[in-house]
C-alpha cells in the first residue's frame, strides 16, 4: 500500500479527499429554497412581498369528515417597510368566497375557516403576504378514510418530488395538480417504483386549466406497485402539487394522510420529524439518475445521533425505490434520518403507528426537509391544544447547535419560548407550553449565528378506536423580493442618438 500511495496520482487523490473532509466539517450544508443573493459589489434592494397565494387540494369529504384551513402570516421582517394593511381571502378556484375568516390583524395573524369538498386558494395582500403559510387538516371517522390528514397548502411551482404511497391491493394513492394561475399548465408526472422508472403514458402532458384541478389515480396509472417516487414537473405554466395515500386491510382502515413534498435529489438530505410510537417505520429512498447510490444513514434523536448497526451503509440501484426497515432502531422514539450519498437521491419515511391491542392503526409520512434560517423563518399555521389533541414541534439540528425563538402570532397571547437544540440532536416541544390560546399560529425563527434548523409539526389525537396522527414540515416563508438591477444599454442610446440626428427624435 505504501508504494501505491507514493504514486503522484494516488497522492493527489488523498489530498483531494482530505480537503473534502475539511470542507465538509467547516460548513454543514442542506438543500435550501432561499433565493440567490447578489454579491457584495452588486447590492440589490429588497421590498416586502405584496401578494402571495397558496393552493389547498380537494380534501376527503363525507358526513363523517370535517376539514379546516388555517392561515398564518407574521408580516414583513424587521427593518423592511411593511406597506399597506394586510388582508387574507379564502376562495374556490373560480373566485367564490369560502367560509368565514377570523382573527385577521393588519400585520398578520391566524385565520381559519371550514372547507367543503372543493380545492381552495388562499390569497394574501399587503402586510399579510410576507411569510404567508396555510395548512389544511381533515379529521375523519369514516370507515375507509379514518384518521387525521394534514397537508401544507403550497404556492405554485414547476418541479416537486414526493416519496410515498403505492398501488397494491388495499392502497390507493392520488396525485392532485392545482392551477391557481391565470394561464394553463402542462404537466408531466414521472413515476418510479422498486423495479425502476415506470411507463405511464396517461401521466404525461396533463393539461390543467386556469383555476382548475386535475387528479390522477396511481392505481390506474401503474397498478400493483408497492411504493412510489413521484416527480411532478411543469413543462408549461406552474401548478401546486399534492399526493394523498389511503390504506385498508379488507374492511379495516389502516389510515389516510398526505405525502409531504420532499427535497429535490441531492447528495445530502435529512428526512426530519419521523413520528414516535409503536409500529412500522419504512425509509424509502429513490436514486433517479443513471448511477447506483451508496448511502450512509445516521439517525438523529433527542439523545444524539448514531449510525444504525448494519444499516449505516446501504445501496440503492439506479432508478429504483428501495425500502429500509428502521423500526428496530428507533425504539418508538421520534427521529430524523440523515442521508449522505455518492449520487443524488431523495427520500421519505412511512410511519404506521399502532395503538393498544385491538386498536386501529394510523399512518403518517415524513419527507426531506428544508432548513429554516434567521432571514427565512417558518410559520406553523395552526397549533391545537386540548385534552384530546396534542401539537408537537420536532426541532432538529443536524449540524451545529441552534437557538430558536417560538413566537405566537397575534391575536394569540403568550411570551413564546427561546430554546436551544444541541448539535446533532432532535428536540420535541409540546406547543401547549408556547401559547395560551386553544388555536393559534406560531413563528419559528432561528437566532442569527445558529446552524441549520429543521422543523416538523405533529398533531396527535386520542380517539376511541385508536390513535390519530399527522405531521407536516415547517417551510421557510417568502418575505421579500429583490429589485432587479437596471443597467443602461449604451448601444441603444447611441442608436437613439443616430435616429435623432435624422429627425426622428
Amino acid at each position: 500500500m505504501t508504494g501505491r500511495l507514493q504514486r503522484p496520482g494516488a497522492v493527489l487523490l488523498v489530498v483531494l479527499a482530505v480537503l473534502a473532509v475539511g470542507l465538509g466539517a467547516a460548513s454543514y450544508r442542506l438543500p435550501t429554497t432561499a433565493p440567490v443573493t447578489a454579491t457584495a459589489d452588486e447590492p440589490r434592494p429588497e421590498v416586502p412581498l405584496a401578494r402571495a397565494a397558496a393552493a389547498c387540494p380537494a380534501p376527503v369529504a363525507g358526513v363523517d369528515s370535517t376539514t379546516r384551513v388555517a392561515v398564518g402570516a407574521p408580516g414583513p421582517q424587521p427593518g423592511i417597510d411593511g406597506g399597506r394593511p394586510g388582508r387574507f381571502t379564502l376562495e374556490t378556484l373560480d373566485g367564490k368566497p369560502v367560509g368565514t375568516l377570523r382573527g385577521v390583524a393588519p400585520a398578520g395573524a391566524v385565520a381559519d375557516a371550514a372547507q367543503g369538498e372543493d380545492p381552495v386558494a388562499v390569497r394574501a395582500v399587503g402586510r399579510s403576504a410576507p411569510g404567508l403559510a396555510a395548512s389544511q387538516l381533515t379529521r375523519s371517522t369514516n370507515a375507509a378514510m379514518r384518521g387525521l390528514a394534514g397537508v401544507t397548502c403550497t404556492r405554485s411551482g414547476t418541479d416537486v418530488w414526493f416519496v410515498g404511497s403505492g398501488s397494491i391491493v388495499g392502497q390507493r394513492g392520488r396525485v392532485y395538480l392545482t392551477n391557481t394561475e391565470a394561464a394553463p399548465a402542462v404537466v408531466d408526472v414521472t413515476l418510479y417504483g422498486p423495479e425502476g422508472q415506470i411507463e405511464a403514458p396517461d401521466a404525461r402532458g396533463v393539461t390543467v386549466a386556469p383555476g382548475g384541478q386535475e387528479v390522477r389515480l396511481l392505481d390506474a396509472l401503474a397498478p400493483g406497485v408497492e411504493r412510489f417516487a413521484v416527480h411532478v414537473r411543469a413543462r408549461l405554466g406552474r401548478v401546486s402539487a399534492a399526493v394523498r395515500d389511503l390504506q385498508v386491510d379488507g374492511l379495516t382502515p389502516l389510515g389516510a394522510d398526505w405525502v409531504p413534498p420532499t427535497t429535490a435529489p441531492a447528495r445530502r438530505m435529512v428526512v426530519a420529524g419521523v413520528p414516535g410510537g409503536a409500529g412500522e417505520r419504512h425509509l424509502q429512498i429513490v436514486a433517479p439518475g443513471s448511477s447506483d447510490a451508496i448511502v450512509r444513514v445516521r439517525l438523529i434523536s433527542e439523545s444524539g445521533a448514531f449510525a444504525p448497526s448494519g444499516l449505516d451503509v446501504i445501496e440503492v440501484r439506479a432508478g429504483t425505490v428501495s425500502d429500509v426497515d428502521l423500526a428496530p432502531f428507533t425504539a418508538g422514539d421520534p427521529v430524523s434520518v440523515e442521508l449522505d450519498s455518492d449520487a443524488p437521491i431523495t427520500a421519505g419515511v412511512l410511519a404506521r403507528v399502532t395503538g393498544a391491542d385491538g386498536a386501529l392503526g394510523e399512518l403518517a409520512y415524513a419527507a426531506g426537509a428544508v432548513a429554516l434560517t434567521a432571514t427565512g423563518p417558518g410559520v406553523v399555521p395552526e397549533v391545537r391544544a386540548s385534552e384530546a389533541v396534542t401539537s408537537t414541534l420536532l426541532l432538529t439540528a443536524p449540524g451545529p447547535e441552534v437557538t430558536v425563538m417560538l413566537t405566537p402570532l397575534p391575536p394569540a397571547a403568550g411570551p413564546g419560548r427561546r430554546l436551544t437544540v444541541a448539535a446533532g440532536s432532535q428536540l420535541p416541544v409540546d406547543l401547549a407550553s408556547v401559547g395560551t390560546a386553544a388555536t393559534f399560529a406560531l413563528l419559528v425563527t432561528p437566532v442569527n449565528g445558529s446552524g441549520p434548523l429543521l422543523a416538523v409539526r405533529q398533531v396527535d389525537e386520542v380517539e376511541a378506536r385508536g390513535p390519530f396522527i399527522t405531521s407536516s414540515p415547517v417551510l421557510p416563508g417568502r418575505y421579500s423580493v429583490a429589485v432587479p438591477r437596471v443597467v443602461a444599454d449604451l448601444s441603444t442610446g447611441l442608436r437613439l442618438g443616430t435616429l435623432g440626428s435624422q429627425g426622428n427624435g
